[in-house]
This record gives structure tokens, sequence and C-alpha cells, in this order.
């Protein structure tokens, strides 16, 4: 176990160091000079090379990578061009609100989807299945910009339950604001996770040991969650660890449309305004994040599924 820990935490860093490297290479050959972005267009020669010798943009594309490698190998991450402020301090400022984001979104995927697949998968082939893939597949072609305008309209505006944007002030204030952006953010997830749920389980209750366990007089309940359940999550677990990571990256979309301070919205600017030390950042955070969810998931599968084990 100790062995395929250590091996899975030095593929995670060498995964995230590939990431980052193809993400500093894909902006440094965008052709826009931050300086100018950063200065404006009235700065003078002298202010502008001043500003390339402290960014390391003197020199060229491998001079520039070599310098962002030295400092991350001593933990500096470099500072951002747009707020001139260090991207560690941008990053810590920024995690949490995308972590109770995504978090909220896992939880509303897990809570709803779950549940519909088992429904689905003990009615196959009847209308309840029916109605659940026909609701799964208009879930998941909706676009986030258009599930997130929809909520706005229904439950902000309309009726007047949650606020439409914003990070809100104290625990229930938080949770209130949460609301919309999570369940936006969740609508195609709890989709994906019904149709998985409902696949493995349907497969799992024709096998063998779910009849016997008919055949011995157990509840359905019991057949159902006990028996059949636990060996159809696997799926369902390695997905959790892809989309954990993912979210941890930044929602983008999402946090636009409702106001959401995470790193998505820090993102965006920073794509539009060349910020290479940021993007590159936040690549290489999520590379570790979903590297970490999915050592996660597989010390998960190793506690639910024996054959796992074996």
């Amino acid at each position: 176990m100790i062995g395929l820990v250590a091996r899975r935490v030095a593929w995670a860093v060498l995964v995230a160091w590939f990431a980052a490297t193809a993400a500093f290479a894909v902006v440094a050959l965008v052709p826009a000079d931050p300086v100018k972005a950063l200065l404006g267009p009235h700065a003078t020669p002298d202010a502008i090379e001043r500003a390339r010798a402290h960014y390391c943009l003197d020199e060229g594309v491998a001079g520039r990578y070599a310098c962002w490698i030295g400092n991350a190998a001593r933990g500096d991450l470099g500072e951002s061009y747009r707020t001139r402020r260090p991207v560690g301090e941008l990053l810590a400022d920024r995690i949490w609100p995308t972590a109770q984001l995504a978090l909220a979104a896992i939880f509303l995927q897990l809570a709803i989807g779950v549940p519909l697949g088992v429904f689905a998968a003990r009615r196959r082939g009847r209308w309840p299945d029916r109605a659940v893939s026909f609701a799964g597949l208009v879930a998941q072609s909706a676009p986030p910009f258009v599930v997130g305008t929809a909520l706005v309209y229904l439950l902000a505006y309309r009726f007047d339950v949650f606020p439409t944007s914003g990070y809100g002030e104290g625990v229930l204030d938080r949770l209130r604001h949460l609301v919309l952006p999570a369940l936006t953010l969740a609508t195609a997830g709890v989709a994906y996770y019904a149709r998985v749920v409902r696949s493995e389980l349907a497969d799992t209750l024709a096998e063998d040991y779910v009849r016997t366990a008919r055949a011995k007089g157990l509840p359905e309940r019991t057949v159902v969650l006990r028996h059949a359940l636990r060996p159809a999550l696997g799926p369902l677990l390695a997905l959790i660890g892809l989309d954990l990571g993912v979210l941890l990256g930044g929602a983008v979309v999402v946090e636009a449309i409702f106001a959401w301070p995470g790193l998505g919205r820090e993102v965006l600017q920073a794509v539009v305004e060349v910020d290479t030390p940021l993007v590159v950042a936040v690549v290489f955070l999520a590379s570790l994040a979903i590297a970490a969810a999915n050592l996660v998931v597989d010390l998960a599968m190793f506690w639910i599924d024996p054959r796992v084990r074996r």
C-alpha cells in the first residue's frame, strides 16, 4: 500500500509538471506583450525595460521557463502581471470559494444523481427509466449559462428565493448565495451520475450473487443497497475524482454569471491579459488536485471493492 501511494504521488508531481509546462508553452506562444498590457500604452522605454528584466521577459522562451522553474522549486510561483501581487497570495484568496462551490456541486450530484440512477435501474425498460434518461439527456445538453440564467429567473427574480449573485456574509447567508451556482454547476453532473449508476446497477442486479440474496428472502431494499449498489460504485468514484479536480481548477462560466469570487474569474482575466504566472499556477494547482483526488479514489476503491485488492 505504501509503495502504491508513493508511486502515485511521484506520478502526480510528474503530471502536474507536464501540464504546467504545456500551459507555459501555450501562453508563451500568444502574440501579445504582457508588459505593454501591464504598463499601458504610454509607458516609457526605460520603464518597459525594467519591467521586462523584473519579470524575466527580456530572455527567450527557454530562459523564461528556466526562471519560472527555478522560482517554483523555491516555492515562489511568481507575481501576477495584472495585480502585481504574489500568485501564491491570489491562489490562497480564491481557492476556498472555488473549493466550496466544487464540494457543493459534487454533493448535489451525488445526492440527486445516485437516487435517480437507482430508481431508473430498478425500473429498467419502463417509463420511469425512459423519463430519467430523457431528463438526463436534456440536462447534459444544456450549457451552463442557459441553466444559470433559467435558475436566476425562476428562483431569484420570479420567486425571490435565493440571491442572484455575490458571496454572502455569515454561514447561512453564504449557503443561500451558494445554492444557485452549485445547482448550475451540478446540473450536467447529476444527469451523468444518474446514467452511470443506472447502467452499472442494472448490470449488477443481473448477477448470480444478487439472485442468491433474493432467494434467501432478503428485502429488496437490502438487496439493492447492500449487495448490488456497492460494487456498482467503482465508475462513479472515478468520475468524482475527475470532477473534483476539474472543478477546483475554476468554473469560469458559473463564477462569472453569479459573481462568485473564485479561481474561475481570476483565470478568465489572466487569459485575457496574458498573465502567464497566474495561468500556469492555476493549471499546476488543478493538475495536483486531479491527481490527489484520483489517489483518494483509488484508496476508496480498495476499501469498497475486494476485487481491486486481489
